[in-house]
């Protein structure tokens, strides 16, 4: 899928395959999705592939976004991960006409020659409809990689808030 940026700037998002497609047994491990990313922006045009979310990450991401294009208020106005590599950040009200949102990249999903004085990011805008063809594109890269259901007992988290958000919280 591709988020179109401000100023024809681009961010190519595609899940290619588990990080460990051997393991199916529903624990963290065989949750974390490998994440190509192909970035075309004022700052540089990069491409990366590294473990960067979860099957839970992704769908949280998916809920948000249709949030967004239904004008509920979200949970978070930022969506942060267990890997710091991406991120996504509302920058005007849930309810404008045309949200306008910050996709950010750090550590491995930054340009190999990036710096620390540098912030790397992609600004989108994007109407109601547009948001849910967001969601949906998400949802249709999710589909091919689903969650791995975990065992009895398990401490997993659920679709929805990670576990640190729900940890760390002060929303």
């Amino acid at each position: 899928m591709t988020f179109t940026g401000i100023d024809n700037q681009t961010v190519e998002l595609e899940i290619t395959n588990y990080q460990y497609p051997d393991i199916s047994d529903g624990d963290w491990d065989g949750n974390w999705l490998n994440i190509y990313l192909n970035v075309k922006s004022k700052v540089g045009h990069w491409q990366t592939v590294d473990p960067s979310l979860t099957t839970w990450e992704v769908r949280t991401l998916i809920n948000w976004f249709e949030d967004l294009s239904r004008n509920i208020k979200p949970d978070y106005i930022n969506q942060e991960f267990t890997e710091p590599n991406l991120s996504f950040e509302l920058l005007n009200s849930f309810d404008s006409p045309k949200k306008k949102i910050r996709i950010k990249f750090d550590l491995e999903s930054r340009p190999q020659s990036a710096t620390d004085d540098k912030e790397y990011f992609v600004d989108i805008v994007a109407d109601n409809i547009e948001l849910r063809r967001i969601s949906a594109d998400l949802k249709n890269e999710l589909d091919k990689y689903p969650e791995r259901k975990p065992v009895k007992n398990s401490t997993l988290p659920k679709a929805g808030r990670t576990w640190w958000q729900k940890l760390f919280s002060s929303e």
